[in-house]
């Protein structure tokens, strides 16, 4: 017995809203055939450790629990308009073209929720021209420390998202930490065929798929 129509018509209905946000997850920041990144970068695994924060002349600040760490956690989506007026402190508007900026977007926020202007944002930049490194930054409203750095990641001759994480440090002998847990995934890692778990999900999509075709034959 094949699906009514009432059912047929909730199925493909769910299958055009996954399949556009997929494409709202996974679409390029940029129209060319060098792609880098995605329209969303997914940050997780913050709120596993504390981070020492530092200001963006490297300056200590205040540090943070793990539990008021977990907050920065959630999507975060290419804003090439992004602007807050601090922004000039950690990279001068002349050299903009050096930086993409992933707006803190859904299920993220920022720590400081009293300030007037406040937002969280993922940098990807390379201020030397020969490294690239990703920061997790705080803007605040007349606040002589911003932007407020949290974290930022190794460096890296090209751009990537696939990057180990590291806690933030004033320099001196102070190292920074492994956030091992700390982790920037996105839609196309869904197409990297990586682990038996996406194989064994694609073979249940295309199972799934041949099934529906054939009981709609049976129906016909």
């Amino acid at each position: 017995m094949g699906l009514s129509g009432g059912v047929q018509a909730i199925v493909a209905s769910v299958v055009i809203v996954c399949v556009l946000i997929f494409m709202w997850l996974a679409v390029p920041t940029e129209q060319t055939l060098d792609l880098k990144f995605p329209n969303v970068v997914i940050l997780t695994g913050m709120g596993s450790d504390g981070l020492d924060p530092i200001s963006y002349d490297n300056v200590s600040l205040p540090a943070l629990t793990s539990a008021e760490t977990g907050k920065f956690n959630g999507l975060y989506q290419f804003d090439p308009l992004f602007y807050h007026k601090s922004f000039d402190r950690f990279i001068p508007w002349e050299e903009r073209g050096k930086a993409m900026v992933f707006d803190c977007t859904m299920g993220c926020s920022a720590h400081n929720t009293t300030a007037t202007e406040v937002k969280l944002a993922l940098v990807h930049a390379s201020l030397d021209g020969k490294r690239y490194c990703w920061y997790l930054l705080e803007f605040r409203d007349d606040d002589a420390n911003s932007p407020i750095i949290y974290a930022r990641t190794k460096f890296r001759k090209s751009p990537t998202y696939r990057v180990p994480w590291l806690t933030v440090t004033p320099g001196g002998e102070i190292k920074p930490r492994d956030l091992n847990d700390v982790h920037l995934i996105t839609a196309w890692d869904a197409l990297r065929f990586d682990t038996p778990l996406k194989w064994g999900m694609t073979a249940a999509i295309v199972g799934a798929i041949v099934l529906w075709c054939r009981m709609k034959e049976k129906d016909d």
